[in-house]
């Protein structure tokens, strides 16, 4: 009887220690791929940002001899400098609104581009559609969800089911 109750006891040792290595590993497991999300959807959310600026490089360097354009321009870095990279919901929540300027102002600034080298017969100019493209070609797709949390009265998209 005291030979059965140890070898009850053991299994539940055995038992009792696989599961916690479960668990313990499970944790390992879902820390990383969220590490791993989060650095997904965070260069996903920058790539755009990073292409306006390579491309605003690229403007300046011309030299075209605009101030329109120059000053447009100085626009979109003034925005993007002012933009905390951080997931604090009220910096995501400006982030937002700030992508909405950020798009119409450098929309203008490809029209401007357009305008000024309209004369120098390029095959096909570069537009925002072709910009935003790349950078959704760049940064992938991912879908998203957040099961039983009630969205409806969320100030941003950030966790909703959309493709980043």
């Amino acid at each position: 009887m005291d030979f059965e109750e140890n070898l009850l006891k053991l299994e539940e040792h055995f038992y009792q220690e696989g599961f916690e290595e479960g668990q313990n590993e499970n944790l390992h497991n879902n820390f990383m791929e969220g590490k791993q999300f989060g650095l997904q959807v965070g260069f996903q959310r920058y790539v755009l940002l990073g292409q306006i600026v390579g491309l605003c490089d690229i403007l300046d360097s011309l030299d075209l001899q605009n101030i329109m354009l120059t000053k447009n321009i100085a626009s979109v870095r003034k925005l993007i400098d002012g933009i905390e990279m951080n997931n604090d919901e009220k910096n995501v929540e400006q982030l937002e609104k700030t992508l909405v300027k950020l798009k119409n102002k450098f929309r203008t600034i490809l029209l401007s581009f357009q305008r000024l080298t309209k004369d120098r017969k390029l095959k096909k100019h570069l537009n925002f559609d072709d910009v935003d493209d790349l950078s959704r070609m760049i940064g992938g797709k991912m879908q998203t969800f957040v099961e039983d949390e009630d969205v409806s009265e969320a100030k941003t998209t950030q966790d909703q089911m959309h493709e980043w």
